[in-house]
């Protein structure tokens, strides 16, 4: 029986002709934008009239621009036209030779905006490469591009243009060389620091996981990103060069005569400013109405450019989005099931699910390398996880969790973070000593991550049904058009109302459960045979946090994978999972089937967590919590970590570090006094 849906208070037709209008940008939806704010009419129409102008000058000119009239001389504007060739007036006036000044205006505009086009284009990919080069790379790279601006930016720039046009004379193509070498810094700054910033983001390291190369990502992931804001950049560039040339060019080191530009009409006109205006007026003010339309283009270019500003554009008001800020989604109103009520998955290729091991992690470390010192991330641990079986990894804040699992994937920050020690076995394959490119093949198809942040962990630059398919176009080579029908199947599996419309939407336009699910559905595309969530479902209600774990138990009985749940919520994985790891300090301190833990736990720790959570069969006056805090990592207290936080601490707790106890079959717990925890329990 279908679940029947909710409209939420944007689901209306209103909100779908907002959805629809903000997600590509056409010509028709840039004609809409620009008539909300007419005032950018202006300058976009005045960038047109000139390109138009100087593309067809031959044709608007009204007179040859190098057409010499020394009758003629410094005419004043809308003189009559003295040669019997042409009656047409000299509309803006006559230069000294008598030259129409219209028309070499309009020659001139040919001339700046090749110019700034050319050295934008030269300087913008010069320095947008090298920029992402060394901000993904980083390392030797980024210190020699880096230190290469660093010098090139403090030296004047009109100096060391002089000098090299002094060096290799004058000429278009070398005024082009000239500001590609002068300007491409500012590009490498601007993406470099972009760069880093994405390079930490989520949907990078998801990127990362699904196995796609450093090439892949930097162009197809992050450059994406990047688009706005170069295209601000390149479009205030253009101005910048604009003027640059017309500076030059006055100074007599630009295109040299008898080629019109506008900076060598201004320094022809400065010998007659008092007796005839007109000739170094109107050069002025083409070049000030060209600069200035180029940077309010730019600040419009801005909004309409970046998805998320364009969404609240077309909206108009962003609180008509289909689903609302406070993430409630649409409701699924089939049963849930527990975990316990499940048969038992068939195990993968043929093999029993009893012992047998999908993935193997043996004395794991993790180091991370501060100023401060060495940091002991993760500090052997070691765990089994068989196939079609739920592990658990409990933990606060802190406990080494994440970075575990991120070592697993082998997508830790490094530096500063680094493998010291340990073996990772998955399905017998040491993750730790393989190739990389195999690894990204092995964690693309058969290992898959879910992050605990979706918004963060999507792609904002593409729809959430392009980044679904992309799993089947970088891993199976399948066309476009069936990628996305795979990946519109597999939203309507994970239950996401209407999948096919849905499909061309962005991130942010859903609720942080319809987030949650679009990641699910990208981790399953390829039927992994392992899948790890990382507190999926932080920052969710209690209704949407069962359905994501339901959505997890059910796919995971259908697909028979291996599950590694990360939370320090006991009470989400209470049906879920069928073993519990528990970390503290980078530590395993106790490690066993949820159901024993549950009613018997084995460690302090393990305790204190399961007495802090409330309980709705208890009467309460207060929430019990564990005393203290969790220790710097820096500086771990000797003997057993936990000591200093610990109500069963003895002598020998301080000096001596507990080993895993085995408490019973498949039961392990670190602490000296583990039967009296357990007798007390």
């Amino acid at each position: 029986m279908s679940a029947p849906l909710q409209m939420t208070a944007g689901d209306g037709p209103a909100a779908r002709d907002s959805d629809e209008a903000a997600r590509n940008l056409t010509v028709r939806k840039l004609l809409r934008a620009l008539w909300r704010d007419k005032l950018m009419l202006f300058p976009l129409l005045f960038l047109v009239a000139l390109s138009v102008a100087a593309v067809g000058a031959e044709l608007l000119a009204p007179h040859d621009p190098f057409d010499q009239n020394l009758r003629s001389r410094n005419a004043p504007p809308m003189a009559s036209h003295a040669s019997e060739t042409s009656s047409f007036p000299y509309l803006l006036g006559a230069d000294p030779l008598g030259r129409d000044l219209f028309s070499r205006l309009i020659y001139g505009a040919r001339v700046s905006l090749a110019v700034g086009l050319a050295s934008v284009l030269a300087s913008g990919t010069l320095g947008i490469l090298l920029g992402l080069m060394s901000g993904y790379h980083r390392g030797w790279l980024d210190d020699v591009v880096m230190r290469g601006v660093d010098v090139l930016m403090g030296i004047p720039g009109l100096l060391l243009a002089l000098f090299i046009l002094f060096l290799v004379g004058t000429g278009f193509w070398n005024l082009v060389i000239v500001f590609a070498l002068t300007r491409w810094m500012i590009y490498a700054r601007v993406t470099r620091g972009l760069t880093l910033s994405f390079r930490e983001q989520p949907f990078v390291e998801g990127a990362q996981t699904i196995g796609c190369s450093d090439s892949r990502i930097i162009f197809r992931h992050i450059l994406p990103n990047l688009a706005s804001p170069i295209l601000v950049l390149a479009t205030l560039e253009i101005a910048i060069v604009i003027l640059a040339e017309a500076g030059l060019s006055f100074l007599g080191m630009g295109i040299q005569p008898p080629a019109p530009t506008w900076g060598r009409m201004v320094a022809e006109g400065r010998d007659y400013i008092t007796s005839a205006w007109w000739l170094i007026t109107f050069p002025g003010l083409a070049i000030l109405l060209t600069a200035l339309s180029l940077n309010l283009t730019a600040a419009w270019l801005r909004m309409v450019s970046d998805p998320v500003q364009r969404w609240r554009w077309f909206m108009g008001r962003p609180e008509s989005r289909r689903e609302g800020d406070s993430g409630t989604a649409l409701a699924d109103s089939e049963p849930q099931s527990s975990r316990t009520d499940m048969e038992s998955p068939e195990p993968a290729h043929g093999q029993a699910a009893n012992g047998d091991h999908l993935l193997e992690v043996i004395d794991l470390r993790v180091n991370f390398r501060t100023p401060d010192g060495l940091l002991n991330a993760v500090n052997g641990i070691s765990y089994t996880l068989n196939r079609g079986q739920t592990l658990a990894i409990l933990g606060e804040s802190g406990s080494g969790k994440t970075v575990s699992a991120e070592a697993v994937m082998g997508i830790l920050d490094s530096p500063p973070a680094f493998v010291t020690g340990g073996t990772v076995l998955f399905d017998g394959i040491d993750l730790l000593q393989v190739s990389p490119s195999r690894r990204r093949r092995l964690c693309g198809e058969r290992i898959a991550m879910i992050f605990q942040d979706p918004l963060t962990a999507l792609n904002p630059a593409y729809t959430v049904g392009s980044q679904i398919a992309g799993m089947f176009q970088e891993h199976r080579g399948t066309s476009k058009r069936e990628a996305t029908a795979k990946a519109v199947e597999l939203m309507d599996r994970v239950r996401i109302p209407s999948a096919r419309e849905r499909a061309h939407d962005y991130p942010h336009q859903f609720s942080g459960g319809m987030r949650q699910r679009v990641m699910i559905a990208a981790a399953i595309a390829l039927d992994p045979d392992l899948l790890i969530a990382d507190e999926p479902t932080t920052a969710l209600d209690v209704t949407v946090q069962a359905q994501i774990m339901e959505l997890l138990a059910e796919l995971q009985v259908e697909t028979g994978m291996g599950l590694i749940l990360i939370t320090h919520d006991l009470g989400v994985v209470a049906d879920v999972a069928d073993h519990v790891a528990v970390m503290y300090a980078g530590k395993i301190v106790e490690t066993g089937p949820i159901e024993e833990i549950y009613s018997s736990p084995a460690h302090p720790y393990t305790k204190g967590l399961l007495e802090s959570a409330p309980r709705v069969d208890r009467k309460m006056d207060s929430l019990q919590q564990i005393s203290g805090a969790p220790p710097n990592l820096r500086f771990i207290p000797s003997g057993c970590p936990f000591h200093p936080r610990c109500a069963y601490v003895v002598d020998r707790c301080l000096v001596e570090p507990p080993p895993l106890y085995e408490v019973r079959h498949e039961r392990s717990a670190s602490c000296h006094r583990f039967e009296d925890v357990m007798h007390v329990s």
